[in-house]
């Protein structure tokens, strides 16, 4: 597909690690998490154990804070004796409520480009996640009335894209979705007919990588204000 600015009519964007940080705290959880294992399991082995334990609860407890910190007991009672599991697990708890009541910290940019399109765009919000979190992430942000719609999915899908646009009355190609996963945020979206731009971020998810093609049919950008030249 050959990106289109004159068509897009919508935007929408990622939240997490596009509108604000999120994933850098979640690996200074863990690097704590890996830390309860000391003697025990490497900080490689106790990643190891966590990811493929939040892989496995991923169709039961979905993505976020909460589904993590459950991920993170599970992987604790499961690699120390009970004892240590017992005081493993406050500790977890601990470290996932501080997770979850963690200030919203905006990437640079996002109000700029935000107020900028507001008014001259339909703007959405497309993010996945745990419903409250992400809610409570919203609110907190102070960037909902700069948004015309709100949506937060289970898992962001072909289908899930296409369902969307036909909630926003949108041709496909007028809509544009930003993110910084292409797993999740880009490659869903251009297979149902969307447009896309891509904003790298330094922290990912090991389930939310994918290669980049030689010749990626999307727009990348490095801030969210690279899209307003684009299109203003």
């Amino acid at each position: 597909m050959t990106f289109n600015p004159q068509a897009v009519r919508f935007v929408c964007f990622d939240a997490d690690d596009t509108l604000w940080k999120n994933e850098e705290f979640y690996r200074e959880t863990e690097d704590k998490f890996y830390a309860l294992f000391d003697g025990k399991l490497t900080a490689k082995q106790a990643g190891e154990a966590l990811f493929k334990t939040e892989m496995g609860n991923l169709e039961t407890f979905g993505y976020g804070a909460k589904s993590f910190t459950l991920s993170m007991i599970e992987t604790a009672l499961a690699n120390l004796d009970n004892e240590e599991a017992a005081r493993a697990a406050r500790e977890i708890l601990q470290l996932g409520k501080a997770l979850i009541n963690r200030p919203v910290t905006l990437l640079p940019g996002t109000q700029e480009t935000l107020r900028a399109l507001h008014g001259k765009y339909h703007l959405s919000v497309v993010t996945k996640g745990d419903l409250l979190d992400q809610q409570r992430k919203l609110k907190n942000s102070g960037l909902l009335p700069l948004f015309d719609h709100i949506e937060i999915l289970t898992e962001k899908t072909h289908q899930a894209y296409l369902d969307l646009f036909a909630c926003l009355h949108a041709q496909p190609n007028e809509v544009l979705m930003v993110g910084n996963s292409l797993r999740s945020d880009i490659f869903p979206a251009l297979e149902a007919g969307a447009q896309a731009a891509y904003m790298p971020c330094a922290f990912t998810w090991q389930h939310e990588t994918r290669t980049e093609p030689e010749n990626p049919p999307y727009l990348q950008i490095n801030t969210l204000t690279d899209i307003l030249p684009v299109l203003l």
